[in-house]
């Protein structure tokens, strides 16, 4: 359903070659090796392999949170590992040619404490498809962890199903090709499929105003389409993070009249209709009331009889009772920070952006209906394929439900989950027939880079070889500079609370460090930007009016930028403290300045620190107030306003 609420983007760009004059520890199978870690401590392990081996391991996290980073025999970043903050994190790899494999274990942040590495599997690559899946989830292939399904689709044909690890640590029960689970917001596609078969049934037009059906929807001043819904460029704010900021706790049972009043109590949009595209689960949670009150049955009732019956998906159904039994049900688990996992779900009742519990062999007869229809005809699919389009013209990757993509060169459509505890994934490459539903039960796994890999394994021969080239100096036209200018530039910029880059200089020499990593070299290319060898990115720095440099932008996957801290006295902060309110969430914030920093806090939620930016311009180190702008009115603070991902500009009023 949803978003993964807790997820925070971790540019964590510095792919750093190892140090070759580290001494390094040779890693052998079944021989564990116990180290402890220091604050910027790295320790270097090796494996000397033949061509085409695989290997699988893991660092046991004891007592900190560690970064597995993996390099060729030539120095080369094969593949970094970061997943959970205790317990197993898992490397594997399949070595390119002979040589020796270098391992680098480094502590996230400046963690320090107890890990143990171990070296569980090293054998030949395999040949068989089956085989070489079973390798590629060789992580959740084994008992006491929660795991996945693959399903594997051609040509309308079950090519590959199979599950690995449990459906139930409690019960023992392991998952199977019929385990069923949450899929999350991969449920979209399903929501929009039943808003098209009404439209056939000449019930409704993606084009109608959405206040048609819900006329408890505040009038914006522009008419939202039931498009716009499906597209998510309707400008809504998100209902599920406007409930978690009025104190909603996520282990809640709500319902679908407390998920309406959240939306219906704005009053405004983060944007005009179709002006933007921003994912918002507010557009899907509407769809399925629409559904209701156009068919007189809820969207699980209409699912059921013009979708999952048709198709013979008997294990399939939206839930919109939390009580509900689901017979084979995956149940959902995360990470435990004291080690091993703690159950994962969720009570909350609203459908329509999510809340389709399926199995991978039930996806399959979906997936049938894409390229044989059964149910809607052509026209169903060629709705759901239709991408979005803005006021602007500019074309969407997004459609109905699905998104367009591409990897190594070849089309896919996809959708991805999150909900809970459960991760989701069906991946379809339409030219070839293929496509790849993975369904996890484990928060920590990332099923859409397991499904890519599976895409990789069976269509080895029509995928595009992925350039791995690992630029260097020459290859790029490098400067020289006056290395004091580089003075100008030297010391912190954080791009996110907790998350920074620091710079400094020696002799003629520049280097670069992220949060918690090792630091690199970087390169002039001309007196203000700058380039590492050891990863593809662009640094430029950025002089102020009076000649300081207090920003740079990272060119990396777009532009990031960074700042220098700015600081403000405790005087200076005591200006912002105090109680707001806002109406839309009904509900109150209070500000104060503790141990000289500026603290958010709110009954149900955990306290944000407020780090200043710039001139009434703070960040928050907490999801919900990740931009905060106070206004003033006669030099006096008298507003705060909140920007937080799919919410933008929400406004609390100072009280007196």
């Amino acid at each position: 359903m949803k978003q993964l609420l807790s997820a925070i983007l971790l540019l964590s760009f510095a792919a750093t070659l190892p140090v070759r004059g580290q001494e390094a520890t040779p890693l052998e199978q079944d021989k564990p090796v116990e180290r402890e870690l220091a604050a910027g401590d790295k320790h270097t392990f090796e494996i000397v392999l033949s061509a085409n081996e695989f290997v699988y391991g893991e660092a046991d996290q004891q007592t900190v949170d560690v970064v597995v980073t993996v390099y060729n025999p030539d120095g080369h970043l094969l593949e970094t590992f970061d997943s959970p903050a205790r317990g197993p994190e898992p490397f594997q790899f399949k070595s390119e040619r002979e040589g020796t494999y270098r391992i680098e274990v480094a502590p996230f942040k400046e963690e320090t404490g107890r890990y143990i590495m171990r070296l569980l599997r090293m054998e030949p690559v395999a040949t068989t498809l089956e085989e070489q899946v079973d390798q590629l989830m060789a992580t959740y292939d084994r008992p006491g962890t929660p795991g996945c399904a693959v399903g594997l689709y051609r040509n309308d044909a079950l090519a590959h199903a199979k599950g690995y690890g449990m459906a139930d640590l409690e019960q023992g029960t392991p998952i199977t090709s019929r385990t069923v689970f949450d899929i999350g917001s991969t449920s979209k596609q399903f929501t929009a499929a039943s808003l098209v078969l009404l439209q056939n049934q000449g019930k409704l037009s993606l084009s109608d105003d959405v206040r048609t059906f819900i006329p408890e929807l505040p009038d914006y001043g522009n008419v939202i389409t039931i498009r716009h819904l499906l597209n998510h460029t309707s400008g809504l704010r998100d209902y599920i993070r406007l409930m978690l900021m009025m104190g909603t706790d996520i282990d809640d049972v709500t319902t679908d009249e407390e998920a309406l009043r959240a939306i219906t109590l704005q009053r405004a949009l983060n944007f005009q209709p179709g002006e933007e595209h921003l994912y918002s689960n507010s557009g899907y949670f509407l769809a399925s009331l629409i559904v209701e009150r156009v068919s007189g049955q809820t969207l699980r009732t209409f699912a059921r009889k013009h979708i999952f019956e048709p198709l013979g998906m008997n294990h399939t159904t939206y839930i919109d009772d939390h009580t509900a039994i689901v017979p084979h049900r995956a149940i959902g688990y995360d990470n435990s920070p004291r080690g091993g996992y703690r159950r994962d779900v969720s009570y909350w009742e609203q459908n329509g952006d999510g809340a389709v519990f399926t199995t991978v062999e039930d996806l399959l007869k979906w997936d049938q209906n894409f390229y044989n229809p059964r149910i809607g005809g052509a026209n169903l699919n060629e709705a759901l394929l239709q991408r979005g389009i803005l006021n602007s013209g500019d074309t969407l990757d997004y459609a109905l439900g699905l998104r367009h993509g591409e990897h190594r060169e070849v089309k896919t459509v996809r959708h991805g989950g999150s909900w809970g505890g459960y991760r989701a994934e069906l991946m379809r490459v339409p030219s070839e027939h293929v496509s790849v539903a993975v369904l996890c039960n484990l928060g920590s796994t990332i099923p859409t880079q397991l499904a890519r890999r599976v895409l990789e394994v069976v269509l080895a021969d029509q995928l595009a070889e992925a350039e791995e080239r690992v630029p260097s100096a020459d290859d790029r036209e490098m400067v020289e500079i006056d290395p004091g200018l580089f003075d100008d530039y030297v010391g912190e910029y954080e791009l996110q609370p907790g998350f920074s880059l620091t710079f400094t200089r020696e002799e003629n020499r520049f280097f670069g460090q992220d949060t918690g990593q090792s630091r690199f070299e970087i390169f002039p290319s001309s007196d203000s930007t700058f380039f590492p060898t050891a990863f593809e990115a662009t640094l430029t720095f950025h002089r102020d009016p009076d000649g300081t440099v207090s920003r740079l932008t990272l060119h990396q996957g777009g532009d990031h930028v960074a700042r220098r801290p700015y600081t403000l006295t405790v005087e200076e902060l005591s200006a912002y403290a105090g109680r707001y309110y806002s109406p839309e969430l009904e509900t109150t914030y209070t500000l104060d300045i503790e141990d000289g920093k500026l603290v958010a806090r709110h009954a149900k939620l955990d306290s944000t620190t407020l780090t200043p930016r710039a001139k009434d311009s703070f960040s928050g180190d907490q999801w919900y107030m990740r931009g905060v702008a106070f206004e003033r009115g006669d030099d006096h603070v008298d507003a705060m306003v909140v920007s937080a991902g799919q919410i933008k500009n929400l406004r609390f009023e100072r009280q007196e």
